[in-house]
């Protein structure tokens, strides 16, 4: 059964949070993955980003997260119930397929916020006239440059992300295309991945290995093959001794 793009997104995203980590980047670099491979990445899941993802199981920074979790637990209902009184066809805009989420899928969802809100601010497109004077209410609510700032920077700690010109994903093919190239992003590093990292605990990090531990699969040489679909590295099975 074909992979949704719910999953392979949680795969990526559960893969460029561990690069995040000293040793597995470290071991990548290596093989030349650099700062600008990593950017790129997360440029990629920012384009497809308001697509809804199914985050379950994803690794995460989790203190990074949280914090972004916080900030979005905080704000989101305040600027949704303001908007939704006083500016409805703001509120129409600025929360179109957009709403609260937890885990790793925070960072996108914090980020289409942002991205939206900086819109509406300079009454760009359709926000006009309306978009200012709806800035100038959230900022007597407390949503200030400084409190903005402060999940710029959460989101910057995660990953640098490029912003996107939303209109084009409202074609499925260019749609199509950003979801095929980010997929492809992931398997060519995932494989690479494979030969740059060998210790079993980083391995499972990257969403290469299943995170509940036998005590079969706890040392570290035995052998992992990566799926050349899902590019998701699976352990043979070694048969049992015979009695």
């Amino acid at each position: 059964m074909p992979m949704s793009f719910g999953d392979k997104a949680a795969h990526v995203m559960k893969f460029m949070m561990a690069l995040r980590n000293p040793r597995i980047a470290s071991a990548m670099a290596a093989f030349g993955f650099s700062d600008a491979d990593l950017q790129e990445g997360w440029a990629l899941m920012n384009t497809v980003g308001r697509v809804k993802l199914d985050a379950s199981g994803v690794g995460n920074d989790m203190s990074t997260l949280e914090k972004l979790d916080g900030w979005e637990n905080r704000w989101f209902p305040i600027v949704a119930a303001t908007l939704e009184r006083r500016f409805p066809a703001v509120h129409a805009q600025v929360f179109k397929n957009l709403s609260q989420t937890e885990g790793p899928a925070v960072a996108v969802s914090v980020r289409t916020f942002i991205e939206r809100f900086d819109q509406m601010a300079a009454g760009a497109g359709a926000y006009g006239a309306e978009g200012a004077q709806a800035k100038a209410v959230l900022e007597a609510r407390g949503l200030t440059q400084t409190v903005l700032n402060d999940a710029r920077a959460l989101l910057e700690s995660i990953g640098k992300v490029a912003t996107v010109d939303a209109s084009a994903l409202q074609d499925p093919k260019a749609r199509e295309k950003a979801e095929n190239d980010l997929w492809g992003w992931y398997l060519e590093w995932s494989q690479i991945a494979r030969t740059a990292v060998t210790q079993r605990v980083l391995l499972r990090q990257m969403g290469f290995l299943p995170t509940r531990r036998s005590k079969a699969n706890d040392a570290d040489d035995v052998d992992v093959d990566v799926d050349p679909t899902t590019g998701v590295i699976t352990t043979p099975v070694t048969p049992a001794p015979n009695a």
